[in-house]
């Protein structure tokens, strides 16, 4: 039945399978012979290739098992920042055409996608209520990316969700705010920078107008791995960084460029 519903549902939205994507790897020669159907089996600390790799952004790259979004990650929700860095981790399958659904996260802001790169026209935001579980693996069938929030589903269902989403190529990315085994890279904001804000005398808070902002992110895999980097949801590299106390009045009336 699930199969079924999934099948209706990408056909009338035209949504793209996880099957229907190409790994983010070069395609071998025409002439290699074909992988035997046997595989070795896996040795200790290495992950085995996912059927399906999502291309995603430079700088999310680097922190990801396979340098692309595959089969199960995990973002700690509760850190400062996780949710630009949600946006960010979207941003390279959604501009390259594949279909993500979000799943029982009804309070996202969407215009925040859209500053950090996501094509709102490839994201399904679904509010199944307390069906979180079974739209989830309905999706898992039907989309590339499906994002879940873990409080939502019970150990047992995360692993049936999660076999399920290995079997279709599925990539699952846990919204993590209860810890799920299993998952081939997790995702920390370990602290957030905005530029943008400076000193003002007598308010708490400073003025100015955020502008850009730097997350320092540290990935863990289940290979044992672990990875870090500077991501910049908004606003570039500090090079695109406009700082307008530094340019000289004059130079920010004729526009000039940098």
């Amino acid at each position: 039945m699930a199969t079924t519903v999934a099948a209706a549902l990408a056909a009338e939205l035209g949504l793209r399978t996880g099957a229907d994507l190409r790994p983010a790897i070069a395609a071998r020669p025409a002439a290699e012979p074909a992988e035997a159907p046997t595989r070795p089996a896996e040795v200790p600390g290495t992950m085995r290739p996912p059927r399906a790799i999502l291309p995603v952004t430079s700088d999310i790259s680097a922190l990801l098992p396979h340098a692309g979004l595959a089969t199960v990650t995990a973002i700690t929700a509760t850190r400062r920042g996780a949710t630009s860095l949600l946006w960010r981790l979207l941003a390279g399958p959604t501009t390259a055409g594949a279909w993500c659904a979000l799943v029982g996260m009804p309070h996202l802001y969407p215009p925040a996608a859209v500053a950090a790169g996501v094509d709102l026209g490839r994201i399904a935001l679904v509010d199944p209520g307390t069906l979180v579980a079974e739209a989830a693996g309905t999706l898992a069938e039907g989309v590339a990316a499906v994002v879940v929030p873990s409080e939502g589903l019970t150990p047992a269902q995360t692993r049936r969700l999660t076999a399920r989403a290995r079997r279709s190529g599925t990539a699952i990315v846990w919204w993590e705010t209860r810890l799920v085994a299993g998952a081939d890279a997790r995702l920390d904001v370990a602290r957030a920078h905005w530029k943008g804000l400076r000193e003002n005398a007598g308010r708490r808070w400073g003025a100015g107008r955020l502008d850009a902002c730097e997350l320092e992110v540290s990935a863990r895999w289940r290979s044992g791995g672990t990875r870090r980097a500077r991501i910049w949801p908004y606003g570039g590299d500090a090079g695109d960084v406009v700082d307008l106390r530094s340019r000289p009045a004059a130079e920010l009336r004729r526009g000039e460029p940098r």
